[in-house]
């Protein structure tokens, strides 16, 4: 069985810290390791439970209900440092949802850095979207949800530069681990494809299947984003563990019962990102995704249906 922990991260006297989002499956890890690392931290999370859940909350943190664009009335402190991650964030429905795209990243972001301008927080720390870096430089404009966390990346850049915002931007990269959805909307590829596998039903690969991506345990991601607050300035700040792998691939590692369909196969193949995060503080994943389905199949087999035989 394998053990999935983190690196003692270093102390920092933080006496508020807000997490934007924290009722999701990153924001969750990060409030974890947050008061795991110094129970006196005051952290507050502030989600409207569009994917949050209840059942993330961890002891120790304030919930409060709200949008991001609703900052202002919802946080009356000034933070000392801003976790941003309360995002929509998915990409094949966004091109049905993009009136939702637009409330929660655009509208929702604006006041979230404006928030941040005036009540002069010490840090903004911004989860962008890796798809910045598909290949041939395009990722922002292959769907609604890349353009709009292309866009935030721009604005709180110019914030920075306009107002003397500070802030650093990290770049996330399908984060896998515990906590993850797997809503059939709005779930994580990983979070599908083990719940179908629970269920001993087909699990389901979008034509070609060879579309590649980069899966980071959200462990690692959670560690990697309270570093960057604490040492990281600008942008650039990408963490992602060094391998990927196709889609297919991923479905193969939990058995053969796979099932092609036609749909949108989601962004190209992520190219070339900034390696700020090793290189500054030496960031590192330390899960590799096809070992961790291996050891969620090898725990889980007396689980699953009897009934049902895998071909």
């Amino acid at each position: 069985m394998l053990k999935y922990t983190t690196r003692t991260l270093r102390r920092q006297k933080m006496k508020t810290i807000l997490v934007t989002g924290g009722a999701g499956h990153v924001g969750s890890h990060i409030i974890e390791q947050l008061i795991s690392t110094d129970p006196n931290n005051n952290v507050i999370s502030l989600d409207n439970y569009f994917t949050g859940k209840v059942e993330n909350h961890i002891v120790g943190a304030e919930y409060r209900v709200g949008h991001t664009k609703d900052i202002f009335k919802h946080i009356k402190e000034t933070p000392d440092i801003i976790f941003h991650l309360g995002e929509y964030a998915r990409i094949a429905p966004s091109f049905q949802d993009i009136e939702k795209v637009y409330d929660m990243n655009i509208l929702g972001t604006f006041q979230v850095v404006e928030f941040c301008r005036q009540k002069k927080v010490s840090k903004l720390v911004y989860a962008a979207s890796s798809t910045k870096f598909a290949i041939e430089g395009n990722g922002r404009n292959q769907n609604p949800y890349s353009f709009s966390k292309a866009t935030n990346v721009d604005l709180i850049n110019n914030y920075g530069a306009w107002f003397g915002l500070p802030y650093a931007i990290c770049y996330f990269y399908n984060a896998f681990g515990p906590r993850e959805n797997s809503d059939p909307n709005y779930g994580t590829l990983i979070a599908k494809y083990e719940r179908a596998w629970l269920n001993g039903e087909k699990l389901k690969v979008v034509k070609p299947g060879t579309q590649k991506r980069n899966f980071t345990y959200v462990g690692d991601l959670a560690r990697g984003i309270i570093q960057v607050a604490q040492k990281g300035n600008g942008d650039g700040y990408a963490l992602g563990n060094t391998n990927s792998y196709s889609v297919l691939e991923i479905a193969e590692s939990f058995g053969n019962n796979i099932e092609f369909i036609d749909g949108y196969p989601g962004r190209a193949e992520s190219g070339e990102a900034p390696n700020k995060a090793r290189e500054e503080f030496g960031w590192e994943a330390t899960v590799n995704i096809l070992e961790y389905i291996d050891d969620f199949c090898s725990q889980n087999k007396k689980v699953r249906p009897s009934k049902k035989v895998l071909s």
